[in-house]
């Protein structure tokens, strides 16, 4: 399964690196494209669970890798929203993927 990373930037204007063990990533995201915090968040957990239940699938065990990336986004998006402002509009960009 290759891997592939979803290059975002998050409302605080820092750039990540999500990390999926499938490609499976790019049936949730766009590239070039802008969500909110909360449905990138959603996103995030559908697709990172899915890239988890196709690893169980081919090897018999989930990816602890892809909910160690999906603990990792839930941490991000708490730290912004306690920060935010009420009223603010806390969007991501993704900006592009690559296997």
């Amino acid at each position: 399964m290759p891997e592939t990373y979803l290059r975002v930037q998050l409302p605080d204007e820092k750039e990540e690196i999500i990390y999926s063990p499938s490609t499976v990533i790019k049936e949730y995201f766009e590239s070039a494209s802008v969500m909110s915090l909360d449905e990138f968040q959603n996103s995030c957990t559908k697709a990172l669970n899915h890239a988890s239940k196709r690893v169980y699938e081919r090897f018999g065990y989930e990816c602890t890798s892809a909910m160690g990336e999906l603990a990792r986004v839930n941490r991000l998006v708490d730290k912004i929203k306690s920060s935010a402002v009420p009223g603010d509009e806390l969007q991501v960009k993704i900006l592009n993927m690559s296997s």
